[in-house]
């Protein structure tokens, strides 16, 4: 679940609604999460309202992860939002302003936090070279891919209207942005599977090394049997993929065993 808890300020609200965001209320999540029928498991939300650490506290203890995201908060409203339970950060390096101060600011806080694991998106637009290798070397491990994907993914370019961000741009390039703002990204026309490539293209991490970072280490950080990996006990869910030099392409794929593709 990502909003209605986040900033209200340009940048950081991303393609997100302005009338839309609000204060964290942990009544109105209760409901929410009922009506979603408890599969509410992670929940962005940016600190910086003074009801974030208490209801990050009351999350936890709940069972869903908090993930900071969307945000503007200063330096001690994130350390208060990683004592209170947080422990992620949504697509890192995204959902932000476009200038920041050069320190401090809520990137480099949220890097400096080692429990903090950093999700991003590779799709080679989101986040240029350098930044990946910079936050791969700093959070290694728990530096993991997100897709950031939404319902334009593998459509030709063109100008549509969306459910994120209303009028959005696909550029021929693949970039999906609001129309008339290029810098304003509406989320990713690429899948996991992209990200993964491009790590290993420009030479951040090995295939083994960028395939857990989208599958097992993701699940080891949500508590998903999944993070076993292909042992006894785990999901049987997985692909069986052809990698050639560059290209990587799906061959089948198994739900629960079950070949579906």
């Amino acid at each position: 679940m990502e909003g209605p808890y986040i900033s209200p300020m340009d940048g950081p609200r991303g393609a997100h609604k302005s009338g839309e965001v609000r204060k964290p209320d942990w009544d109105e999540f209760c409901r929410l999460q009922e009506a979603a029928r408890g599969l509410i498991r992670l929940v962005t939300l940016s600190p910086e309202y003074e009801e974030t650490p208490g209801f990050i506290e009351k999350a936890v203890r709940a069972g869903v992860k908090i993930a900071i995201g969307h945000t503007s908060a200063r330096s001690d409203q994130i350390k208060a939002a990683v004592e209170a339970g947080a422990t992620l950060c949504t697509h890192l390096g995204n959902g932000s302003h476009t200038m920041l101060p050069r320190h401090p600011n809520y990137i480099w806080d949220q890097l400096a936090e080692d429990c903090l694991w950093a999700t991003v998106i590779a799709d080679g637009h989101h986040l240029p070279e350098n930044v990946l290798r910079v936050f791969n070397k700093v959070k290694r491990d728990k530096m993991i891919l997100v897709s950031d994907s939404v319902a334009l993914a593998g459509l030709p370019p063109g100008n549509y209207q969306a459910e994120v961000g209303g009028a959005v741009t696909l550029t021929q390039a693949g970039l999906l942005h609001l129309q008339g703002k290029e810098h304003t990204l509406a989320g990713s026309a690429q899948n996991i599977l992209e990200g993964i490539r491009h790590i290993v293209n420009i030479g951040i991490c090995s295939l083994a090394e960028a395939i857990d970072k989208a599958s097992i280490l993701p699940a080891m950080v949500m508590g998903l049997d999944n993070y076993k990996g292909l042992e006894i006990d785990a999901p049987a869910d997985f692909l069986l993929l052809n990698c050639s030099g560059s290209e990587i392409t799906v061959e089948k794929t198994f739900k629960n065993g079950i070949e579906v593709l």
